[in-house]
């Protein structure tokens, strides 16, 4: 799935982190950001310009302004209708002075976005790259919901009408927090480290059938919902079937690949008489158990193998002795 952004997004999006202002508000407001990281002009200032990063946001600092500064008009002029040639999608200037009325007069030309933030130059690179990175993470979409019990992100999935918001909601009514119901956003935003969160037009609602739409916030209070949350389950909820081989001991892992990051897939069977919020909560300790490495599963192996070691031995002693009788 790709994301888009424009300049105006940005603005709006990093209002309070950004502090961000477009000096020249007519133009370029539309334009496309493309690249999840920015460039700082080095060597193109002096008129090197192969490998130039054009397709980024382009940032100056004070030290690029003050080399600028020492430019003739002419030059000035040449460098930066060189720059806008490329169809830049924008300029920031990070805590500097005035800017030269040339530069503001050639990017209105080329309707190229030029914003300015007084915040510091290092502060700047940190959390517009925190920003870009986000925006541009992978991100798929998955139909199912998303809780959060002891702070463990589980996705749930299964077939349409098969009760996943009916959990959902009796899992928050046990206390827990909702994070999405029906579709979930999956942002990949770290080497193994998936996000989920609602769509916004979905945020803090469930869809109960026959019920309708319930607003959680606005029924069990803020405690019950939040915004996002890592996820580090996958349950599949599946209709019981007799005929079905389903995990009984948990000694065999199954995973499921989102966004190229594996997590655990467990296929949890439903039919009459099971409480199925009780199960998502332990299975929910019990990955917290195995986080503190303690696995409930290979302990009982490692029980019964010790048993049966321990059997075989006293068996053979028995036969010994028979045989020296």
């Amino acid at each position: 799935m790709k994301n888009l952004t424009t300049i105006n997004d940005l603005i709006r999006e990093t209002e309070s982190k950004l502090l961000l202002s477009q000096i020249n508000s007519e133009v370029g407001g539309n334009a496309e950001i493309t690249s999840p990281s920015v460039n700082i002009p080095g060597l193109e200032l002096t008129g090197f310009w192969e490998d130039f990063s054009n397709h980024k946001l382009q940032v100056f600092s004070k030290k690029e302004m003050q080399f600028i500064s020492t430019l003739s008009p002419a030059a000035m002029q040449s460098l930066f209708k060189k720059m806008f040639a490329f169809k830049v999608p924008g300029l920031i200037f990070v805590n500097t002075k005035q800017i030269p009325p040339i530069i503001i007069e050639l990017a209105n030309e080329n309707k190229i976005a030029l914003l300015k933030t007084d915040i510091n130059i290092m502060q700047f690179l940190q959390d517009i790259g925190t920003y870009l990175y986000t925006k541009f993470a992978p991100t798929t979409m998955v139909h199912g919901g998303l809780v959060d019990l002891y702070g463990v992100g589980i996705l749930l999935t299964g077939k349409s009408g098969i009760g996943k918001s009916e959990i959902a909601l009796d899992i928050v009514e046990r206390g827990h927090r909702l994070v999405a119901d029906d579709v979930v956003s999956i942002q990949k935003t770290g080497r193994n480290v998936l996000i989920g969160k609602s769509e916004e037009l979905l945020q803090d609602t469930i869809e109960v059938r026959g019920l309708g739409i319930v607003n959680i916030r606005k029924v069990f209070g803020a405690r019950a919902v939040r915004v996002q949350k890592r996820v580090e389950i996958m349950i599949e909820l599946l209709r019981w079937d007799s005929e079905e081989n389903y995990e009984r001991f948990g000694l065999n892992e199954d995973f499921t690949n989102i966004l190229g990051v594996d997590i655990p897939h467990i296929r949890l069977p439903i039919n009459p008489g099971k409480t199925i919020s009780v199960i998502v909560e332990t299975i929910a300790l019990t990955y917290l158990l195995k986080l503190y490495g303690e696995d409930p599963a290979k302990e009982m192996q490692e029980k019964l193998l010790k048993q049966l070691k321990e059997k075989s031995v006293n068996i053979n002693e028995d036969i010994i002795a028979d045989d020296m009788e």
